[in-house]
């Protein structure tokens, strides 16, 4: 089944709850995953939580946030991240620290670095994501460096990305290149995601297009088209078109077949917020054409929600 997670950006002092309701195979709803958010101060938590088999719930993993300094030239951030077995038994800890800085010509720049503990407790480098943004005109570009340990207690460069974004009026295009290393340890180009949104006839068409490494190339791999509107009684509609190749078998000409259609309907009941996901996919007997829709998850929130 599909599930929808959202994690909440909650106003001082509130709280809010989201649970996702998905449906078995006779339609009727099953509970799934709930997530707690609750903000004091400048530290913010978050907590997921799933059923156990003895019908109650066990945290599946808890985030928590602080602040520790934002001012005009830009935040540090500290993260304590902590997963959990299918039994509510906490794993090994990883901290996280972000530094954000704003550059002089309206961009970001930022440094993500990620320690995990040992069975011991010992926290030890395990990532370091290196992003530096530079700004001319209305196109600002973002080069980003991941690096990771080497057995022989260095670090070293394991994937590259250059990300372009770029504004103009009501029109947002996005084109992101990921680099890996061949076998030859070489870096190549392994996945471009090229994207567009716009405003068109009332609604926001936004139109996405993921490249893949095939036949020493990067080829047409998926691609997802979505129309968004918001109805005059508040409701907001959101259709999403899903295109995809066969995996593994990306090759140049094809063409990704209409593999889904999403409808999602978000919409304010009795003080929450219900969002419905449906699906249309075709069928095996007939491949071009699209079933009836199926509702395949629920997700309610109640308080601080977006």
């Amino acid at each position: 089944m599909c599930v929808l997670f959202a994690f909440l950006l909650a106003a001082l002092g509130q709280q809010s709850s989201q649970t996702v309701y998905s449906s078995d195979l006779n339609g009727r709803p099953v509970s799934g995953p709930t997530v707690m958010t609750s903000k004091s101060g400048s530290t913010s938590t978050v907590t997921e939580y799933h059923a156990s088999i003895n019908g109650g719930r066990v945290p599946l993993a808890a985030t928590e946030e602080r602040v520790i300094r934002e001012d005009a030239n830009g935040r540090v951030v500290e993260r304590l991240v902590r997963r959990y077995d299918p039994n509510g038994n906490p794993g090994p800890p990883e901290r996280q620290r972000i530094e954000e800085r704003n550059n002089a010509d309206g961009s970001k720049s930022s440094t993500t670095t990620v320690y995990r503990a040992d069975i011991n407790g010992r926290f030890e480098l395990a990532e370091r994501v290196v992003a530096e943004g530079s700004k001319s005109g209305n196109t600002t570009e973002t080069k980003v460096l991941v690096e990771r340990p080497t057995l022989n207690g260095g670090v070293e460069v394991v994937e590259r990305q250059v990300r372009k974004e770029s504004q103009d009026n009501a029109v947002v295009k996005a084109d992101a290149t990921t680099y890996r290393k061949d076998p030859t340890g070489q870096f190549v180009e392994s996945v471009r995601v090229v994207s567009e949104s716009r405003q068109q006839n009332g609604q926001v068409v936004r139109n996405e297009a993921q490249y893949e490494r095939a036949d020493g190339g990067l080829q047409l791999a998926s691609q997802s088209v979505s129309r968004t509107r918001e109805n005059p009684d508040g409701t907001i509609v959101r259709e999403v078109d899903l295109f995809r190749n066969v995996p593994g078998r990306v090759a140049s000409g094809d063409t990704p077949k209409l593999t889904e259609r999403q409808l999602v309907e978000q919409r304010k009941q009795n003080g929450s917020v219900v969002e419905t996901v449906s699906v249309q996919r075709p069928s095996v007997s007939d491949p071009n054409r699209l079933s009836a829709p199926q509702q395949i998850s629920e997700r309610v929130c109640s308080g601080k929600c977006p």
